[in-house]
Formats: C-alpha cells, structure tokens, sequence
C-alpha cells in the first residue's frame, strides 16, 4: 500500500494537482471573494502578518505548503484509504484541514474562529474545497480501487 500511493507517477501528479488546486485557491480568494464578501481574502498576506514576514514570503509559504506539504499528505493518508472519486477523495482530505485553519491557524495568526464571519468561512471552505478537488482530479484513484 505504502509504495502504491507513493509511486513517482503519483508523487508527480500530486504536485502539480496541489500547484493548481493552490492557484485556484488563490485566484479564488482575489477576484472571487470580492464578489462574495466584498473584500479580497489574501491568504499570503495571513501567513506573512502570523509569520512576521513580508507577503511575498507568505506567498511562497502558502504555495510551499500547498504544492509539497498537503499533497504528500493526501498520498500518505487519504489517497488509498478514502472512498469514492478522486475528486471525492481530494475533498473529503481537505475538510480536516480547513477545520484546523478555522480552529487553530486563523486564531493564531489573529483572526478569530472561523474569521468571526461566516460568508469569510464559507468563502475559505469554497478555496479549500475547489483544492482538494482539483488535487483528487489530478492524482485520480489507487489502480485497485477504480
């Protein structure tokens, strides 16, 4: 099991499945949001006030994050043992990981409990939820579970 979820072919599809579901998240947050909620969500800028740095290492942080450290994570513990889709698979791998940004890393970086807002925490849930599809899309099922 172990080497089937972390094949090349998967390490690969992975990464660029979490590189586009980051940059979805991202465009998500700057020209959808606004829409949504009136205002741009910036998560580079979150990272980058809870790290005390500058927004372009926010940026890079959250892409880091979002291209390496999740998906490894999805081949690890969600690809083989989720069920449905691949898409399915992405999605239901994202909702612990908004729950922990909502319940510990928003808090810590000063924002409050899922923002103190709803349409803000429906508009992360949204990003989060396009991600873990588009990573789930990308890596596809485990070839004994199609």
């Amino acid at each position: 099991m172990f080497k089937d979820n972390v094949s090349t072919s998967n390490i690969v599809k992975a990464l660029i499945g979490g590189f586009l579901g980051t940059l979805a998240f991202t465009l998500m947050g700057k020209f959808i949001a606004p829409h949504l909620i009136g205002h741009s969500m910036n998560v580079a800028a979150i990272i980058a006030h809870m790290l005390g740095t500058s927004d372009t290492v926010g940026l890079m942080m959250h892409f880091m994050v979002g291209t390496i450290v999740f998906p490894i994570g999805y081949l690890l513990i969600g690809y083989s043992r989720l069920p449905g889709s691949g898409w399915l698979r992405g999605l239901l791998f994202l909702i612990p990981i908004y729950l922990g940004a909502m319940l510990v890393v928003m808090p810590m970086a000063g924002k409050g409990i899922f923002f103190h807002s709803m349409p803000m925490s429906m508009v992360a849930l949204m990003g989060h939820m396009v991600y873990g599809i588009i990573l789930g899309l990308v890596v596809g099922t485990p070839k004994n579970n199609k």
